[in-house]
């Protein structure tokens, strides 16, 4: 099992990096910098010149940089999709009889095809606001199915004993910090969608004043974020400082959260008041992908090792 474990654990870390470079592809604009899939250009391997380019195609379309960026994001997604298929080969070969594992490794494996699929409709589609989203919920999925695969392949080799103490409903408040933490990024690719779509009817304001036009679905999203980060501090405190014989997974998870938190709140606030800086939207999402990761390895340290509960 520590084999499995071990490999488990490289896939979901390769996961969360091509959600880095998924948000590097959207906010470089290189989304569409292959206008076809799964070719680009009409090759398996982009063009290199212009010279390359089928005849069918508009030379005004080329951008080398954009075409290899988006190539390169594709090449990642496959060898994702690689490690996924032979984990999901592993659990059925192996550990057929852990359910949990089974199970969550072929769901993950039929998710990522699907992710594959969809990659290609969001091509056809231009980058459609509400299929960008779909693309991106998608993903949080599949990498929270991975990190529970990993979970339980960890819990399977070391057995966890029930002696650990907290206070009552403790893990409610971190699957409702779950709960909360997807519905932000749903909101926050709405809002980016939002910006894109009165970037192009005002291109003359400022990024500032794109935001400011976004509306109801930006003060939800700040007032959500500071009551995941009240929540986070609440729950967090109670596992580091009030429970009894903690798991020492719950207690990583519960610093781990409170530091992730902390910093989307500092990241959250840079974008309001001083702008949209590209890089720093990427790190907004993939920190919140982080934290998803993260409210599940605690909420699965207490559960699994909660003997009782006080308070």
């Amino acid at each position: 099992m520590k084999g499995f474990r071990k490999y488990a654990f490289v896939t979901t870390a390769a996961t969360y990096l091509l959600i880095f470079i998924g948000g590097l592809v959207r906010v470089s604009g290189a989304g569409l910098g292959c206008p076809d899939w799964p070719k680009c250009f009409g090759r398996w391997i982009p063009p290199t010149s212009v010279d390359q380019l089928p005849s069918d195609i508009d030379p005004s379309r080329f951008n080398f940089v954009l075409a290899w960026i988006e190539y390169f994001n594709r090449l990642c997604g496959m060898a994702v999709g690689l490690l996924i298929l032979i984990l999901a080969i592993w659990a059925v070969r192996k550990y057929r009889h852990y359910p949990k594992i089974l199970w969550g490794s072929l769901l993950a494996l039929v998710l990522v095809i699907l992710e594959g699929i969809q990659g290609g409709v969001l091509i056809r589609m231009e980058l459609e606001p509400l299929a960008v989203t779909v693309h991106t919920v998608l993903a949080l999925i599949i990498v929270s199915i991975l990190v529970y695969v990993t979970l339980n392949a960890y819990y399977i080799e070391k057995p966890p004993e029930k002696t650990s103490v907290y206070l009552k409903r403790t893990d409610i408040w971190i699957a409702i910090a779950w709960w909360v933490s997807v519905a932000q990024i749903f909101l926050g690719t709405q809002i980016r969608a939002s910006i894109e779509i009165i970037a192009e009817r005002y291109p003359l304001l400022s990024e500032l004043e794109w935001l400011a036009k976004v509306g109801g679905t930006k003060h939800l999203h700040i007032t959500l974020g500071f009551l995941l980060f009240g929540m986070t501090l609440y729950f967090g405190n109670n596992i580091i400082k009030k429970s009894k014989l903690p798991s020492s997974l719950a207690i990583l998870g519960a610093w781990g959260m409170i530091i992730l938190i902390s910093a989307q709140i500092v990241v959250g606030l840079v974008l309001l008041f001083i702008g949209i800086p590209p890089l720093m939207q990427v790190f907004h999402l993939w920190l919140a992908s982080l934290y998803i990761g993260l409210a599940l390895m605690t909420y699965s340290a207490v559960r699994n090792t909660k003997g009782s509960e006080i308070g």
